[in-house]
């Protein structure tokens, strides 16, 4: 009888989990159906954007098309974005947009980011597939929203490969186009699989020095000689490396060196930039970078002249259960554990900014043998390839599904914004 009575109950709980997993179920299948319907249209896009091969604020054309689809889909597409007068011209972010749809009642808000600005030498870094992927996302979210809580944000990103200067998503941010927002996707093609999120914190530095010109044979000390605060500010930053902590990374150049050798250089220049992986660490080590400058003007007699840039990139917040949910999509998907490798390289990016404020995934998808770089004429023509489209429908497939556990999963949204919470606290320590 006992055994019996718990076959029973057995039963029953299997029935009530199905009656709860159930409509889940449907929906990701909805998802997944509504993304394979639309994957021949956005691969048009793809193409097309990857043809326009638009700069960074020039993307005119692909920002259309991107908001025409959007807006056939049924999302209210907002264009020309006011952003602050100081990081783009004229205050109007004109090749950004912001896309909506809302759910059937309140609830959280997932965010899709779209890029879609080129290189020099094209998409070689792969923005048409970032973009679309996102595009077919927004697809398959469109397709359950109707009967799901919250809300959709889809945000076209431009001019990311200039991300320190501000135009893009930094500007939005400040903006306010990410306000509300409970979880932020992103993807961005590669040569593997990866769920990696390390992105750099970057500030820059401009060291201005001004001297005073004199004959370097017939009157050396009348002059006081600006290229050598440059020269003791870089012998100074030399004698930091040895303490600081080991993924701080310092470059500089000399931008202005002086005139004719028998002229004591009355100007001279540096240009520094200062990463690390974490906001607070990078921080630290910029202000020493400052002192090293200081020290210059010290020792030489030399007017240092500084002003700390507008726009610093913040490193990325690590969400590990965010990253979790998106890597088991797409295990479901067909990709094995083994097929995701970290990157030993490191970068920066203005996706870093976001991921700072909000609690962001960039999953890294294959679309181009091991070992072939970013930006390069190969990455370039795999963007545009069958295998980098496949992908491309995959992982658009699984942000979709992940936007949609967030939505209407409240444990594992809770767990990702604790996580997120807890990694900040964390910073520089």
């Amino acid at each position: 009888m006992k055994r019996a009575g718990s076959v029973a109950w057995v039963a029953v709980l299997s029935g009530l989990l199905f009656l709860i997993a159930g409509p889940a179920w449907a929906d990701s299948k909805k998802i997944a159906a509504a993304i394979d319907e639309a994957s021949q249209s956005c691969r048009g896009v793809s193409q097309q954007i990857w043809e326009f091969k638009e700069l960074g604020q020039q993307e005119v054309k692909s920002s259309a098309l991107l908001k025409e689809e959007l807006a056939k889909m049924g999302y209210k597409v907002t264009g020309d974005l006011k952003v602050p007068e100081d990081l783009v011209k004229d205050g109007i972010a004109k090749t950004a947009f912001k896309a909506e749809m809302a759910g059937k009642g309140p609830g959280p808000t997932v965010t899709l980011m779209l890029e879609y600005d080129a290189l020099a030498n094209g998409h070689a870094c792969g923005h048409n597939l970032i973009a679309t992927s996102g595009l077919m996302a927004a697809a398959g979210l469109a397709k359950v929203m109707k009967d799901t809580p919250g809300r959709v944000f889809v945000i076209g990103t431009p001019d990311e490969e200039r991300g320190s200067l501000g135009g893009g998503k930094v500007a939005l941010l400040e903006g306010g186009y990410f306000e509300g927002s409970d979880a932020v996707f992103i993807t961005h093609g590669s040569d593997r699989w990866s769920l990696d999120q390390r992105l750099l914190a970057m500030k820059r530095a401009t060291f201005t020095f001004k001297g005073k010109s004199a004959h370097a044979a017939a009157a050396p000390h009348k002059g006081v000689n600006a290229l050598r605060g440059v020269l003791l500010t870089f012998n100074c930053v030399d004698h930091l490396r040895e303490h600081l902590r080991q993924d701080v990374r310092i470059h500089g150049i000399v931008t202005k060196g002086g005139g004719p050798v028998n002229v004591v250089p009355e100007l001279a220049q540096a240009e520094f930039a200062c990463r690390a992986l974490d906001t607070a660490v990078m921080e630290n080590a910029y202000g020493k970078i400052v002192n090293c400058a200081k020290a210059g003007e010290l020792g030489t007699g030399a007017t240092l002249e500084f002003k700390e840039p507008r726009v610093a990139l913040k490193a990325a917040i690590v969400v590990p259960p965010l990253l979790d949910a998106v890597q088991a999509n797409l295990k479901t998907l067909g990709i094995a554990a083994n097929e995701f490798k970290d990157f030993d390289e490191l970068a920066s990016s203005d996706l870093g900014m976001v991921s700072y404020s909000y609690p962001t995934v960039n999953v890294w998808f294959k679309i181009a043998p091991e070992g072939t770089a970013l930006h390069s004429d190969a990455f370039r023509e795999a963007a545009k390839s069958d295998e980098g489209w496949t992908s491309a429908v995959l992982v658009g497939k699984s942000v979709a599904l992940s936007a949609y556990e967030m939505l209407t999963k409240p444990e594992k949204l809770k767990a990702v914004q604790d996580s997120f919470k807890a990694a900040k606290a964390k910073e520089g320590k």
